[in-house]
C-alpha cells in the first residue's frame, strides 16, 4: 500500500439523525457539543455536505459501496451486484469490524454486516424494540405519562383508536428497557460507544491497520435523553410543564400537535445530541491514551437531519413521514480529522456521502488502480471505475479547492433536488402521495423485514424516463421549488414563479447528471 500522511487506521462514526445545525461548530451558540466543536477546530469541517439518496437504507448502501442510489432504488438490501467496503478490502492486511445498535442495518436478508471481521449488534432501538415486548413493566411507568394526550384519541366506546395504540405500544417497548437505566452509560449511544471501545481495546489485533464502522443510532428518537429518567427538566427547555414526549406520530402537525410541544421535543433532541457529544468525547480520550489518535483518520457524519416542526424546523412536519428533501432533512455535518495535516479548516466544496467511501479506502493505501488489482489469484471483487465517490483527501491537503459544483438528494421514486452555492430546486417525480402509500412504493414492507424492495424494483421498471434524459424537453410542473440559498437557506419563500428561467437552468442540470448516473 502507497500511503501519504500518517494513516494507518480508519475509523467511521455514523450518528442517525444529527442534523448539522444544532452543533456549535456549524454555528449553534445553544446546544452544547465541546468535543465535536474541538473535533472540527483539529480537523477539517466541511459546509456542505449533503446525502443524495435518503433515508436510513439508502445512505449506508451508498457509503457501503462508494456508489449513488437515487437514480437507481430505494429502500432496498445489499444484493450480489453491490460490492461492499468489505469486499474492496477483503484480502488485505486491514482488520474490518462494525460495531451497531440501528436496527434497519440489521433487517433479515438485508446484509449490511457482511464481510467484516467483527460484528456487534446492541438491541433496543426502533424496530428492535419488540425484542423487549414481554419483559414486566414496573406500573411506576405507563406509556400515557411519556406521550401527549392531545395525540391520544378515543373512539365512540371509549377504545384507544388504532394509530394511539400503535403509539402506546411502541412506548411502552421503550420504557421495558428504560425503567433498568441507572446513569447515562445506559443510554443507547453510552453503550454502542462503549463497546466500540472495547473491540478497540481488547479485541482487535494491535499489529494490523483497521477500518472500524461505528454506526449509532443515537440522536435518533426515541427523545430519551438523562432529565427524562433522572426526572429533571431538560436544560434546553426548563420551564416545560407538560409530559415527557419520549415519541410523537408521524404526521403533518397542523391541527396535531401544538408548537410547544414541538419546541419541547427539539430540546429533548439538542439534549440527546448533548449527550452523544459527551461518549464521543470519552471515545476520543480512549483513543489518545491507547496510542491510536496519531495515525487514525476519523470520519464523523449523520445519514440525514430531521423534520421536527413548522418553518425551518420542518415545512410542517415531524419526523420522515413525507418525501420531502428540504435543508433540515438532506444537509448533514461532516468532519474528518487527518493525521498528519494540518487542521481547523472549513471547506466550502460540495461533497456527498458516496465521497466518504472513496476517502476512506485512498486513507488505507488503496486508490482506483489497487482497487481494480483488488481480488485473490484472478477473482476481482471491485473495479474502481464502478465508484461514484471522489476521494476528499485531496481538498484536505490543499492541493484542489473544491470536489463538486453542486450536490444532489431526494427520494428514490418521489423526489429529486440539485443544490448550489446559490440555489436550491426540488423537482417532485411523485406530486402527491400520503404516507401510506408511499411506504407501500419506497419501503415495501422492508421495516419489517419484507420483500426487500422488490416494489422498488418495479418502480425503477415502470418510471418514466422523461425525468432523466438528457435533451428532452425542459417543463417546470408548477409544484416544483426554487430557493435563493444565499437568503434563504432553509427554504421557506419559492421563487419559481419570480424566476423560472433559473428553475429550468437547474431542472436541466439535474436531469443531465441524474441521466448520466442511470447510463454508469
Amino acid at each position: 500500500m502507497s500511503k501519504k500522511d500518517n494513516i494507518k487506521n480508519v475509523i467511521f462514526i455514523m450518528l442517525d439523525t444529527l442534523q448539522f445545525n444544532y452543533l456549535g461548530c456549524y454555528g449553534n451558540d445553544v446546544v452544547k457539543t465541546p468535543n465535536l466543536d474541538k473535533f472540527a477546530q483539529n480537523g477539517f469541517l466541511f459546509e456542505n455536505a449533503y446525502s443524495e439518496g435518503l433515508p436510513t437504507i439508502p445512505v449506508r448502501r451508498a457509503i457501503m459501496t462508494g456508489r449513488f442510489t437515487l437514480p437507481y432504488s430505494g429502500w432496498r438490501p445489499l444484493t450480489t451486484e453491490d460490492t461492499s467496503i468489505t469486499d474492496m478490502l477483503w484480502c488485505r492486511e486491514v482488520q474490518t469490524a462494525l460495531v451497531y445498535d440501528t436496527p434497519p442495518m440489521r433487517l433479515p436478508k438485508y446484509g449490511y454486516s457482511r464481510g467484516f471481521d467483527y460484528v456487534r449488534f446492541c438491541n433496543g432501538h426502533e424496530l428492535d424494540h419488540e425484542t423487549f415486548c414481554n419483559v414486566p413493566l414496573d406500573e411506576e411507568f405507563k406509556a400515557e405519562d411519556y406521550l401527549s394526550p392531545n395525540w391520544l384519541k378515543k373512539d365512540e366506546n371509549g377504545e384507544y383508536d388504532s394509530s394511539s395504540k400503535s403509539l402506546i405500544r411502541e412506548t411502552e417497548c421503550y420504557l421495558r428497557q428504560r425503567q433498568f437505566w441507572a446513569s447515562d452509560a445506559d443510554n443507547y449511544a453510552s453503550v454502542v460507544i462503549s463497546e466500540a471501545d472495547n473491540w478497540l481495546k481488547m479485541k482487535r489485533n494491535p499489529q494490523r491497520p483497521f477500518f472500524l464502522w461505528l454506526d449509532s443510532f443515537d440522536p435518533h428518537e426515541p427523545w430519551d435523553p438523562p432529565s427524562m429518567w433522572e426526572k429533571k427538566p431538560c436544560p434546553y427547555d426548563p420551564d416545560y410543564t407538560g409530559n415527557p414526549l419520549l415519541l410523537a406520530p408521524w404526521t403533518e402537525i397542523d391541527g396535531v400537535m401544538t408548537e410547544e410541544e414541538c419546541a419541547h421535543i427539539r430540546a429533548l433532541y439538542a439534549e440527546k445530541v448533548t449527550l452523544v457529544d459527551k461518549w464521543l468525547g470519552k471515545l476520543f480520550d480512549s483513543l489518545k491514551a491507547q496510542g491510536l489518535w496519531d495515525d487514525t483518520m476519523i470520519v464523523i457524519t449523520s445519514d440525514h437531519g430531521q423534520p421536527m416542526g413548522s418553518g425551518e424546523h420542518g415545512h410542517g412536519l415531524m419526523r420522515k413521514c413525507r418525501p420531502w428533501p428540504y435543508e433540515e432533512l438532506v444537509h448533514v455535518p461532516l468532519l474528518i480529522r487527518v493525521p498528519g495535516l494540518e487542521g481547523g479548516k472549513r471547506i466550502s466544496s460540495f461533497v456527498q456521502n458516496v465521497d466518504i467511501t472513496a476517502t476512506v479506502v485512498d486513507g488505507l493505501g488503496m486508490g482506483l488502480e489497487a482497487l481494480a488489482e483488488a481480488g485473490h489469484e484472478g477473482i476481482t471483487t471491485y473495479a474502481g471505475d464502478d465508484m461514484h465517490g471522489i476521494s476528499l483527501l485531496p481538498v484536505m491537503r490543499g492541493e484542489t479547492d473544491k470536489v463538486r459544483d453542486f450536490a444532489i438528494a431526494g427520494y428514490y421514486g418521489m423526489s429529486w433536488s440539485i443544490i448550489d452555492h446559490d440555489y436550491s430546486y426540488i423537482h417532485w417525480l411523485q406530486r402527491e402521495i400520503d404516507t401510506d402509500s408511499m411506504n407501500k412504493v419506497f419501503y415495501d414492507g422492508s421495516g419489517k423485514g419484507g420483500n426487500a424492495g422488490a416494489q422498488s424494483a418495479k418502480l425503477e421498471m415502470k418510471e418514466e424516463m422523461w425525468t432523466c434524459v438528457p435533451g428532452a424537453e425542459v417543463s417546470v410542473p408548477h409544484t416544483d421549488e426554487l430557493y435563493d440559498r444565499r437568503n434563504d437557506q432553509f427554504q421557506l419563500k419559492n421563487l419559481i414563479g419570480e424566476q423560472p428561467e433559473k428553475a429550468k437552468e437547474l431542472l436541466q442540470k439535474l436531469k443531465l447528471f441524474i441521466g448520466e448516473l442511470r447510463t454508469s
